[in-house]
C-alpha cells in the first residue's frame, strides 16, 4: 500500500473514532437528561390551609379533642381550651404524662406505670397501678366499658375495666415490635386500632381482643411507612376515615375505613419541620395539630 493510501486510511479511521466518541457523549447526555426529567416530582399541594395557631406554656405531651374542647397535657399541667384557642381550665398533674383520653365527666391520664382519673374541674377521683411492675405504658383508649393500654416493655395490650380491674393481655399474632415509644392505640365503633410500628402496620382487634386485620407495610412512598417505627400516631375523622402521623420525615395521611390509602394531607414543611411526629385530631373540616409548644389549626 502506498504512502498516500496509508495517510488517507489513517485519516478515515480518525474521523470514524471522533464520530463514535461524539455519538456516545450525546447518547449519555440524552440519557442523563431523560433520567433527571423522570425524577422530577410534582409539587405537593395540601387540601388544607392554616387558619389558627396558639402556644402552650410548655412543650405538649399529648392532647385530645372532646365535645368541642381541647384537653392538652403540657409540662406538669392539664389545660382545657375551646376550639378557638381560649383557655377554660388549667390544673396540675404529675410529670411524665404518656397519654390523655376523655369521656363524659372523666379525664383519664396515663403514666408509665399507672392511670389517674380526674373530674373536669381537676379533682383526682380514681387511680390504679399497672398490672405488672415491669410495665412501661405508652398509650391508651376507651372502648365500651373497658380501657385498653399499650405496654412497650411487655409488648402487649392490657385490658382493664374502667374501675381499674385487670381483664386480660392481648397479643399480636405477628408479635408487637416496638423499637421506641411508637405504640399508639385508638378505638372506633367497638373496634381497637393499634400501631405495630416495628412492622409498619396498623392492626385491628375486637373488644374481646381478637385480631381482625391489618394494613400498611414498609416503604417510603405514600400509603406506606418508612423508618424504624412508623406510624407514630393514629386518629379518625368524623366519618371514620383513619389519619396517620409519621416521624422522621413528618407527614399526615388519610386512609379509608377499610385501610385503603387516600392521600397525604400535610407534609413536613406545612407541619413545621423537624423529625418528630405531630399528633393530629380531626373535627369536621378542621385538623388540630400538636407540635412542640403549639396547637395549629388547618381548614379543608
Amino acid at each position: 500500500m502506498g504512502k498516500k493510501s496509508k495517510i488517507l486510511l489513517n485519516v478515515a479511521i480518525f474521523f470514524v473514532i471522533i464520530a463514535f466518541i461524539w455519538y456516545m457523549v450525546k447518547s449519555v447526555n440524552k440519557e442523563e437528561t431523560t433520567y433527571a426529567e423522570t425524577k422530577q416530582e410534582t409539587p405537593f399541594i395540601s387540601p388544607y390551609k392554616k387558619i389558627l395557631s396558639f402556644d402552650l406554656p410548655a412543650e405538649i405531651n399529648r392532647f385530645e379533642l372532646y365535645n368541642n374542647n381541647l384537653y392538652i397535657t403540657a409540662g406538669q399541667s392539664l389545660y382545657i381550651y375551646d376550639k378557638g384557642g381560649n383557655q377554660i381550665v388549667a390544673f396540675e398533674v404529675k410529670p411524665d404524662v404518656r397519654d390523655i383520653t376523655v369521656e363524659e365527666k372523666n379525664i383519664y391520664i396515663l403514666y408509665p406505670t399507672y392511670i389517674e382519673v380526674y373530674s373536669p374541674e381537676g379533682k383526682l377521683t380514681h387511680q390504679w397501678e399497672a398490672c405488672s411492675e415491669l410495665s412501661d405504658y405508652c398509650s391508651f383508649a376507651l372502648a365500651g366499658d373497658f380501657v385498653f393500654v399499650t405496654d412497650a416493655a411487655n409488648k402487649n395490650i392490657c385490658k382493664y375495666t374502667k374501675e381499674g380491674n385487670f381483664v386480660k393481655f392481648i397479643q399480636s399474632p405477628r408479635d408487637f415490635i416496638i423499637p421506641s415509644y411508637s405504640f399508639d392505640i385508638e378505638s372506633r365503633n367497638d373496634t381497637i386500632y393499634c400501631v405495630n410500628s416495628g412492622r409498619h402496620l396498623i392492626e385491628k382487634y375486637t373488644l374481646e381482643g381478637n385480631f381482625v386485620s391489618a394494613f400498611g407495610g414498609p416503604g417510603g412512598e405514600a400509603g406506606f411507612f418508612a423508618g424504624c417505627c412508623n406510624p407514630a400516631y393514629i386518629s379518625f375523622t368524623d366519618k371514620g376515615e383513619i389519619i396517620t402521623s409519621e416521624k422522621g420525615n413528618p407527614r399526615v395521611s388519610s386512609y379509608e375505613t377499610n385501610g385503603r390509602f387516600k392521600e397525604v394531607l400535610l407534609n413536613n414543611r406545612l407541619l413545621g419541620g423537624g423529625n418528630k411526629a405531630y399528633e393530629v385530631r380531626a373535627a369536621g373540616n378542621l385538623l388540630y395539630v400538636a407540635g412542640k409548644k403549639s396547637i395549629t389549626v388547618f381548614q379543608l
